[in-house]
């Protein structure tokens, strides 16, 4: 029941996997973006996919999975690093922060989409060679490569970034994961509850950038038991947990659906984001550095603001894990 084939997918290449659980669409040009992955006992759409190539052009960052490097905001788009400043584009001119990195918007190439005993292997990458968009704000030799593994009903993603300069240079990894919040297409959000195993708040300012300080957690409990977010708009940043599992939990008793998105160490802050909680969908963000990490004067085990050194690589994995139980 494993099969691997190249589609099109509103006019762009596209390669879909499936088994006989789950099924993925990735678009390598759309910044592979897994832009769909669906329960297929269900017919079950979990990722808010678009329904054109207008409709995901005009806000790309709000379908399927698209990868952040670094992720979400830079305060001015402006950072120093070693002696050397860096200087982002401004794309979020109200605040005038640049947002979402340098490659969820760039064309990656498929490298690899082939079954390996029983998994499905997708592997995309993006160089920053001869890439002058990103090498005139991030002037390093770099690559990134995403391996997407998908075995049961289990999606696997690990990313290793590759120093491949003669300078070290700061890295931070995200995913804006949208996921469909009810997931039934006709569910009731009053059955929805959202889990996050997070001990702190980061406390934002106006320009929802983080002001160095952390706060307690009004709805703690709630929010590690199963919270629903009926009314509860969330532009908002965690700390995770520093013990047990680091996750994130959507659970649909409409549908019978739960979700477990599991991340390992590396990602030490979740973002949190549904817009004005009435839209349908619900972006729990797995973050290495947290927001604007590059100009906050705290301490880098904080912060999650890492380096990499020349030659040197790091891989960061995190799953997506779909359970069924019978609808309430």
């Amino acid at each position: 029941m494993n099969s691997i084939e190249s589609i099109m997918f509103h006019g762009e290449p596209a390669v879909k996997a499936q088994n006989g659980h789950i099924s993925v669409v990735l678009v390598p040009g759309w910044g592979s973006n897994l832009v769909s992955m669906q329960l297929k006992s269900r017919q079950l759409e979990l990722l808010r996919v678009p329904g054109s190539r207008g409709e995901y052009e005009a806000v790309p960052v709000l379908y399927g999975i698209p990868i952040l490097f670094p992720p979400n905001r830079i305060a001015d788009g402006c950072f120093e690093f070693n002696g050397r400043t860096y200087q982002f584009e401004i794309n979020e001119p109200a605040e005038h922060n640049h947002s979402h990195g340098l490659v969820f918007d760039k064309r990656w190439e498929l490298v690899r989409a082939e079954e390996e005993e029983g998994r499905l292997i997708l592997e995309t990458e993006i160089r920053s060679d001869g890439n002058d968009e990103i090498l005139s704000q991030f002037p390093h030799l770099f690559t990134i490569r995403v391996r997407y593994i998908v075995e049961r009903n289990i999606l696997t993603m690990e990313t290793t970034v590759t120093n491949r300069d003669a300078s070290p240079f700061p890295w931070g990894l995200g995913y804006h994961t949208t996921f469909n919040f009810p997931a039934a297409l006709d569910g009731d959000i009053a059955q929805c509850r959202f889990s996050l195993n997070a001990v702190k708040q980061w406390v934002l300012d106006g320009r929802f950038l983080p002001t160095g300080e952390l706060q307690n957690i009004s709805y703690a409990d709630e929010l590690m038991q199963g919270k629903t977010l009926i009314g509860h708009a969330l532009d908002d940043a965690f700390m995770a947990a520093g013990s047990g599992n680091n996750e994130a939990v959507l659970t649909d008793d409409s549908s019978g659906i739960r979700i477990v998105y599991r991340c390992d160490s590396y990602f030490k802050h979740w973002v949190v984001y549904n817009d004005d909680a009435n839209q349908g969908y619900l972006c729990p963000e797995p973050y290495t550095w947290i927001t604007n990490a590059p100009n906050l004067s705290l301490p880098p085990e904080l912060t999650g603001f890492r380096v990499l050194h020349p030659g040197e690589s790091v891989t960061a994995a995190a799953k997506i894990m779909v359970e069924e139980r019978m609808p309430r």
